[in-house]
């Protein structure tokens, strides 16, 4: 051990110490002392521990406080960092970066030394002086072994005017996590389960995405940049998975309306492509698992589709087209049928994401399809009836070509719900091989009763009519009979009310806008009906309270109604009203009507 001793500083390199120690004992610079020790210059600058020991040795400093503040290589790129495994990405080499506030401070001190700090890429901000550190690249293998006084010659006011033009800013949360994650402090959770690599990366890549685009070339980002991106993705990844996540998905929605079918390159480019493809991070951390099932689970891919390492083993999405291949369906026509049943909107992209499930229960239901056309036929009874059945919803219509709204629609109906009708009907009509003689058909106990066919169908189901019965040889409703003097009386005993098409006629509603109404329950604007429960409560009646409709009219209106009423035409209705600025409370593509309040109306009627 030479004397006398010169303390190591707890904030330098063992470097930065080895050039003080040389020039303090020998006046000499370090390469040629290390010589004199047997010290092989490259073993200090990779900090091999025989080097490091031998250092300690000579001056008396521990070679615990030299391992403490430099990364260790454990080969393969890869080095130990005070039990912090990085990669060489991770260091700042081959620039030597300073800080020239700090450098001017050791200066008027005496010496000059390096920050263990500034060997690290991500820092990049002095936290003294709250400036960027500068960077030098190094002209030959040796200047990491020569004193800062080589690399950085500029001193007194040339170093003030560096430290003057470097920008200001405070260090970036990335930064300070890092450094108080290497004192042994913990952070963010998530972060902290991956190694101090895998957490900055991560970080900084997502911040690129978000702040710079997809088609960002990484090699090209400048240092301030790189530090944006950092300060950008640290508000999300410090928030764990539900942060990533929710970048992910910022990110997603920005190709929303795009063109095409764009797929993960397209979407996610440079953070795609480097988890996918980085040659020094062998495993990129979590980071690559949720960013994996996101894209599983929001762009259509096929089953055996390779994603960042692990392979989709069955398919989660599909596109219309996809779908459509899959079902051997019309594409138009299957498209046509996920918007009417809400799967996908009607101004959906290409490649707008179709749950599996959900798509291929859709498509079963369009081979099920019965057109309204051929309802009479199936049903076996007559054309009013079969439209009677789809009014009162006992037969839910389907929307397979166009949509309700658009006025040119083609309605059908599937064909398991008719079968279900008809089979529950069945239940409630024994068969027999000629019917009493006061039994008619239910066209004819309609007409005798005075009361829609579709109600009587709805007190057969109910459970209230005893009295009907089958015909054999005669299939479906043209089967029944039924004795008209029991559906009169037990019409007037149960039902009370009106039916859903006399409710939606009296306030000039289209029938699929006034049950669209019907099921806005606690609404603002509703019509709320009432349910009549009968022996079997599997099929109440739904019917109308007339101080229902009458509170409604008072409250609500379309102008169909204005026009029946008071005889003023719609588009002149609507004129008036957007002089005044009145627009409706519920458009018609929300529920098939454009539904606007009676006191606003009443401001645009004559006197």
């Amino acid at each position: 051990m030479l004397l006398p001793y010169l303390p190591f500083l707890g904030d330098e390199t063992p470097i930065s110490y080895g050039v003080r120690f040389s020039k303090f004992h020998t006046g000499r610079p370090l390469t040629t002392t290390v010589k004199d020790f047997r010290i092989d210059p490259l073993d200090m600058i990779s900090n091999k521990l025989s080097a490091l020991s031998r250092l300690a040795e000579i001056s008396g400093a521990t070679v615990a406080d030299f391992r403490r503040n430099v990364p260790v290589a454990l080969g393969g790129r890869e080095y130990d960092l005070r039990g912090e495994i990085v990669t060489a990405e991770f260091l700042s080499s081959p620039k030597i970066a300073f800080c020239p506030a700090c450098l001017h401070e050791d200066d008027q001190a005496g010496e000059r030394r390096s920050r263990w700090t500034w060997s690290f890429a991500v820092v990049r901000t002095c936290p003294a002086h709250q400036i960027a550190l500068q960077s030098r690249v190094k002209a030959s293998w040796n200047d990491s072994l020569q004193s800062l006084t080589h690399v950085v010659p500029e001193k007194g006011e040339a170093l003030q005017a560096l430290a003057a033009a470097s920008a200001h800013r405070a260090p970036s949360p990335l930064q300070d996590y890092v450094l108080a994650r290497l004192e042994g402090n913990a952070g963010p959770q998530w972060l902290d389960e991956q190694t101090l690599d895998q957490a900055v990366r991560a970080t900084e890549l997502l911040g690129v995405l978000l702040e710079f685009g997809p088609t960002q070339l990484l090699p090209e980002l400048t240092e301030a940049e790189w530090d944006r991106a950092g300060r950008v993705g640290f508000h999300y990844t410090s928030q764990g998975e539900v942060g990533v996540r929710q970048a992910l998905q910022e990110q997603f929605d920005r190709f929303s309306n795009a063109k095409g079918s764009p797929g993960p390159r397209k979407i996610f480019g440079c953070f795609y492509n480097a988890l996918a493809h980085s040659k020094s991070m062998k495993n990129p951390g979590d980071i690559a698992r949720i960013v994996r099932e996101f894209m599983w689970d929001h762009i259509p891919m096929p089953a055996g589709r390779k994603v960042l390492g692990a392979i989709l083993e069955e398919r989660r999405l599909h596109t219309v087209a996809s779908l459509a291949k899959e079902t051997g369906h019309d594409a138009r026509r299957l498209r046509n049928m996920l918007v009417a049943e809400g799967v996908i909107p009607g101004n959906a992209v290409a490649h707008f994401p179709i749950p599996v499930e959900k798509g291929r229960e859709v498509a079963a239901r369009v081979k099920r399809i019965v057109d309204v056309i051929r309802l009479p036929e199936v049903l076996h009874c007559t054309r009013p009836l079969a439209s009677q059945l789809l009014s009162d919803r006992l037969l839910t219509p389907i929307f397979y070509q166009g949509s309700r709204a658009d006025g040119g629609s083609q309605q059908g109906v599937d064909s398991e719900e008719i079968s279900h009708l008809l089979r529950d009907l069945e239940a409630k009509a024994p068969l027999v091989g000629k019917a009493d003689a006061d039994l008619v058909r239910l066209s004819k106990a309609s007409e005798k009763a005075k009361l829609p066919g579709s109600t009587i169908v709805q007190l057969i189901l109910a459970g209230y009519l005893k009295r009907v019965v089958r015909v054999e040889n005669e299939p479906g409703i043209g089967g029944l009979r039924l004795c008209p003097a029991e559906v009169k009386k037990t019409a007037e005993a149960v039902l009370v009310g009106i039916g859903a098409t006399h409710a939606f006629a009296a306030l000039t509603l289209p029938v699929d806008a006034g049950w669209e109404l019907a099921g806005r329950s606690g609404g603002d604007v509703s019509l709320m009906p009432f349910k009549i429960i009968g022996p079997d409560p599997a099929y109440p009646i739904t019917r109308f309270l007339p101080e229902i409709v009458t509170t409604f009219e008072e409250r609500f209106t379309t102008l169909a109604h204005v026009a029946k009423r008071d005889g003023i035409g719609v588009r002149t209705m609507k004129d008036l009203l957007k002089k005044v600025g009145v627009k409706p409370l519920l458009k018609w593509r929300e529920v098939g009507a454009d539904i606007y309040r009676t006191s606003d109306i009443a401001k645009v009627l004559p006197a």
